[in-house]
Formats: C-alpha cells, sequence, structure tokens
C-alpha cells in the first residue's frame, strides 16, 4: 500500500440542490462553465491536480501547503467576481477546506483520514470561505498575502478528539463597510509614524526619536502612500491609545507603533503596523543590531522597516479594492485587484490583470500606474511564453512603457514596472537601467527595485552583482509575493557561474514558492544539461513540455528578452542538450 504526504483541497457548490431544484439543466451547465473555465485552470496552474469530481465539488491534491492555499484565495476572489451580477438567489458560492495529511494512494485516487477531515474541514467554512487545519497553517504563515483567523477547537464527526480550525482570508480583509471601502480607494492612502516607546535600564528619547525618523523618511520616500508629516504625528505624544482614534485624529489610513529596548551595546526595535479603520494588526517584526554607528544603524533599520511595510500595506490596499465587485471599483482599485493576478505568474492570471489593467485605463485613460504596470504584464506575456505573437506583445509592452515614463514623474513602483518592460522586451538596457537607477534614488527601500536591479545585472552578464542584489531584495521584503521570482534569478545567476548545485536549489525553492511559474522549468531543464544530470533534465523538460506541448529553440529565442542572445550562449546550448529540438 503506497502512502504519501500530501495537501488536500476539497472545494463544495453552496445550495446545489436548491439551484437545481429550480433550474437543474441550467445550473449544471453553468458549473460545468465554471470548472472548465475558472477551477481547473486555477487548480493546474498552481500545480494542482484534481483527483475527482464529488458531485457538485472537487477533490484536488497540491504537494505544497502553499500552492493549495493561493490556489484557494485565488478561486475564491476569482468566483466571486465572475458571480457580481448574479441575484441573490442565484449567485454560486463555495466553500473550500484544506488540510495537509498522509493518504494512501489507489491508482488516481486517494483515500484515509485526512481526506475524510479535509471535507469535514470544508464544511465548517461559511460560503466564499476558506478554513484550514493547524497543519495547512503552520506551513503557510508569512508565506503568502493572507491573514489566519482562529476558530478554536472545533467538534469533528467521527473523531475522538477536537481539531484546530483556522479561517483563510486575504491579508487586510478586516475592513469596515462597503461605503468606507469605496471611500478609501481612489487615492494612495495616508500613513503616520508614531513615537516609538523607549524600553529597558538604558532609556534615552533621543535614541527611539532617531529611529522614528529614519522610518519617516525611509517610507516618505516610497510614494505609493502619503506619510504625515512626523511633527504632526509626534503632537499627539507617547499615550498612543486606540490605534482607530489615532487615525481619525491624523486622517491616517495606516498606522506605524513600535518600541526600542537597549541593553548595553545590543539593541532590539519592535516595529507595528495597524489598519486605523479597524484597529487590526497587519504585520509585526522584529530588529536585532548592535550600537555600533549609531547613524549607520538608524538607517539600517529604517531600509529594513520601509521594506517590510510596503507590501503589507500594498496586500491591505488589494484586500479593500477586491472587497468591492469589479464595477464598482474605480481606476486605482482595479490597478490594486490586477496586482495578485500580475504576481502569480501564469498565462491565465497574467491575462486576467492585463484586463483589469485595461478596465482601469478605460475609466481614468491618465492613470500611469495602470499602464506602466500593464506594460510589465505585456513583458511577462512575451517573456514567459504566453504568447504565439511575442513580437505583438513586445510592441505593445514598449508602447505602454513609453506612454507611461512620461507620466510616471517620481512614483517609484510606476518606473520600476517601465524598467522592466523595457528591459525585458528589448535591447535597450542601457535606458532601463538609467529609468531603475531614477526610481532607486527616489525609493532606495524598493525590493522590485533591487530585485529588477539584478535581472538587468544577468541581461549584462554580470551574475556575481546580481546575487547580491537579489539578496538586498529579499532582506528589504522577505515575505514578498515575489520573492519566487528573485529565487529564479539566483538560480539563473549561479548556472552562468556554473555553480549548478547552488543553482538548482533556488530553481526549486523558487517553485515551491511560486509553482505556477511553470516557465522557469525551462531554465531549470538548461542547468541540469549543463551539469551532466540527465534524468533530473529530463524530468524538467517533461514539467516544462506539459506546460509547452510544442517547444523549440526557436520559440525559446523568440520570447527570451534580447538582451540575453550574446552573453548567455551556454544557456541555450544547455536547452539543446536537455532535448528541445530547433524548431
Amino acid at each position: 500500500m503506497d502512502r504519501k504526504l500530501t495537501t488536500i483541497m476539497v472545494v463544495d457548490l453552496c445550495g446545489f440542490t436548491r439551484l437545481t431544484a429550480r433550474d437543474e439543466e441550467g445550473t449544471i451547465a453553468r458549473l460545468r462553465a465554471l470548472r472548465a473555465d475558472l477551477i481547473d485552470p486555477v487548480v493546474a496552474d498552481c500545480g494542482g491536480r484534481i483527483v475527482k469530481s464529488l458531485g457538485d465539488g472537487i477533490l484536488a491534491e497540491f504537494t505544497s501547503p502553499v500552492a493549495a492555499a493561493r490556489c484557494a484565495l485565488t478561486v475564491q476572489d476569482q468566483v466571486g467576481e465572475r458571480e457580481v451580477d448574479q441575484t441573490d438567489d442565484d449567485r454560486f458560492s463555495l466553500r473550500v477546506g484544506l488540510h495537509l495529511g498522509d493518504i494512501v494512494i489507489e491508482g488516481d485516487d486517494i483515500l484515509g483520514d485526512a481526506v475524510n477531515l479535509a471535507k469535514r474541514v470544508e464544511g465548517l467554512a461559511e460560503p466564499g470561505g476558506i478554513c484550514v487545519t493547524r497543519a495547512v497553517r503552520d506551513q503557510i504563515s508569512g508565506k503568502i498575502p493572507a491573514r489566519t483567523v482562529p476558530m478554536g477547537a472545533q467538534r469533528i464527526r467521527n473523531l475522538p478528539d477536537p481539531v484546530e480550525i483556522w479561517k483563510l482570508e486575504p491579508a487586510g480583509t478586516a475592513q469596515p463597510a462597503r461605503a468606507t471601502a469605496t471611500a478609501q480607494l481612489g487615492q494612495p492612502p495616508t500613513l503616520a509614524v508614531l513615537p516609538f516607546s523607549e524600553l529597558g535600564p538604558d532609556t534615552g528619547d533621543f535614541l527611539a526619536d532617531g529611529v522614528v525618523e529614519e522610518i519617516t523618511a525611509a517610507l516618505s520616500q516610497v510614494r505609493s502612500f502619503v506619510v504625515i508629516a512626523r511633527q504632526s504625528a509626534f503632537a499627539l505624544g507617547n499615550e498612543i491609545g486606540d490605534v482607530r482614534d489615532v487615525g481619525r485624529k491624523l486622517g491616517a489610513r495606516y498606522i506605524v507603533t513600535g518600541s526600542v529596548r537597549r541593553s548595553g551595546d545590543r539593541l532590539r526595535v519592535m516595529v507595528q503596523l495597524s489598519d486605523a479603520k479597524s484597529g487590526a494588526q497587519l504585520t509585526s517584526a522584529r530588529y536585532d543590531d548592535r550600537l555600533a554607528d549609531l547613524f549607520a544603524l538608524e538607517d539600517r533599520i529604517a531600509s529594513q522597516v520601509a521594506g517590510a511595510i510596503s507590501p503589507s500595506v500594498l496586500s491591505s490596499e488589494i484586500a479593500a479594492a477586491r472587497a468591492l465587485p469589479p464595477a464598482d471599483r474605480d481606476a486605482y482599485g482595479l490597478v490594486m485587484s490586477a496586482y495578485p493576478h500580475f504576481w502569480t505568474h501564469s498565462s491565465h492570471e497574467n491575462d486576467r490583470a492585463i484586463e483589469l489593467l485595461s478596465l482601469a485605463l478605460e475609466r481614468n485613460p491618465n492613470e500611469m500606474r495602470a499602464r506602466a504596470l500593464r506594460a510589465w504584464a505585456y513583458a511577462q506575456r512575451a517573456c514567459y511564453m504566453w504568447s504565439n505573437e511575442p513580437l505583438e506583445s513586445r510592441t505593445a509592452a514598449l508602447a505602454d512603457a513609453d506612454a507611461a515614463v512620461v507620466a510616471a514623474g517620481d512614483h517609484a513602483p510606476s518606473l520600476v514596472a517601465i524598467s522592466a518592460a523595457i528591459s525585458m522586451t528589448s535591447l535597450e538596457v542601457d535606458r532601463a537601467e538609467r529609468i531603475l537607477d531614477r526610481a532607486q534614488g527616489l525609493n532606495p527601500n524598493s525590493a522590485w527595485g533591487w530585485m529588477r536591479k539584478g535581472w538587468i545585472s544577468i541581461y549584462r552578464g554580470q551574475p556575481k552583482e546580481a546575487i547580491e542584489q537579489f539578496d538586498r531584495a529579499e532582506l528589504l521584503s522577505p515575505r514578498d509575493p515575489f520573492l519566487f521570482n528573485m529565487d529564479f534569478g539566483r538560480g539563473f545567476a549561479c548556472g552562468l557561474l556554473e555553480d549548478f548545485d547552488q543553482g538548482a536549489h533556488w530553481f526549486n525553492r523558487g517553485l515551491s514558492a511560486g509553482p505556477a511559474a511553470s516557465w522557469v522549468y525551462r531554465d531549470l531543464a538548461s542547468l541540469h544539461a549543463r551539469a551532466g544530470r540527465k534524468a533530473e533534465a529530463e524530468a524538467a523538460l517533461e514539467s516544462l513540455r506539459g506546460a509547452y506541448p510544442d517547444l523549440t529553440i526557436k520559440r525559446i529565442e523568440n520570447s527570451m528578452p534580447p538582451a540575453v542572445f550574446d552573453r548567455h550562449t551556454g544557456f541555450f546550448d544547455g536547452l539543446r542538450s536537455a532535448g528541445i529540438p530547433e524548431g
């Protein structure tokens, strides 16, 4: 009897009996369409396998709990968008349950107590909700832009002991009513950094004040949100109280609080980011260091804090936008909604990002954030072989990039996106780097800026510099949704250095966090072939052909960033050795 550890996902359609009683043929047809158009492609994009249908639901398995959680969140979000125009009586709503456990393999089927538990967990979810067991919660914590809400120990039928269950929700879903959510969209959010408390035997407000001053200055460079002047925040004094009251007084959407504890030459800084509307804490982090050079220390901590807070604010803004039906979202809300589709790195999701960004531009043709991000999405479509006409996608990317760069001004995130689009689709790497340098001058703590700096170094054939830049990106945002792309960059750089073992490590780590990015098997197959690992190269090639059945060297060459051709001939030699035909 064969067994394995796997992540089990059970999906069930709520009220199926009621819906079929009203319109059996129509309901079944809609369910089939939902499976074919949405659920099945998303499961595949996330690296999962649908084991079988369960009447009006499905049973699926994933090798990674992170991939399963991403899949569940994506499915629920997209079903909500798809069904938004249906009446309450006709609207499809799903429940999802996730469990990580040991299962019995019987042909293509999976059996056992773990499967039964996943089914029971699904039944605990609310319509449109996701429930997970502790085994899943412990594995995904801090790895995806989502939060888990404890439901306590639940009695499960036929199990002797209670099981701890959590709700899985997109980050920042603890939000006010719909009218308030609408009000906070349409313009960048406002953030305030309050005075930090100083703890321990060695106190002195100058140290905490210096840290806060540097953090405020670093966050002011981000441009994705407005930072309230330090003087206004400090006028409240050290009695912070309820962050919701502080938010109302300062007109801030987000509040940063913290503490500084010093003991001898050791320093510990604790930082929290809270939603000033709901009072919910969105993220917290701890930084330990030594007091060798005070100014360098303050600068170092400020950089790390700014890098960590930026994606947390972005995740919360995304959740607020997606709480509204697409028809009610303004251009800014549509841009926020596009991000999770954009960074999933699959053809299906990237196309959805382009749709949302195009709709944003219809509603506001001057929304340069939408045009800049769409340029990057078009570049991804070309480079990751998601288009049969990569030249058209390159042309579209460059047209958007050229239009957006004029309007981007000092908006660093848009400049990063524009630079990415240009460097991925043209030979103008020098121009792309100048735009990126401008973005990094505006915000030196942008993880995505350092990530793109790493890829430009790869295009230039500078792998050692690239690895340092990817490392810097991860240091600034260790839970970044694009962390897998930083891993892929380090893997490619190690391949150029012929450090094949380390390169394989980075590629595999990236795939565990971003399993939908099947294009990277192209790079992994080349790396294994150059290392003389025939079996591993064939396995990577099999995974690659699963996503790209008619793959040829010519198609890869037409899709790759033009700047790599002259500098990375070994990469293409590896692909030929792996067995990819010329075409």
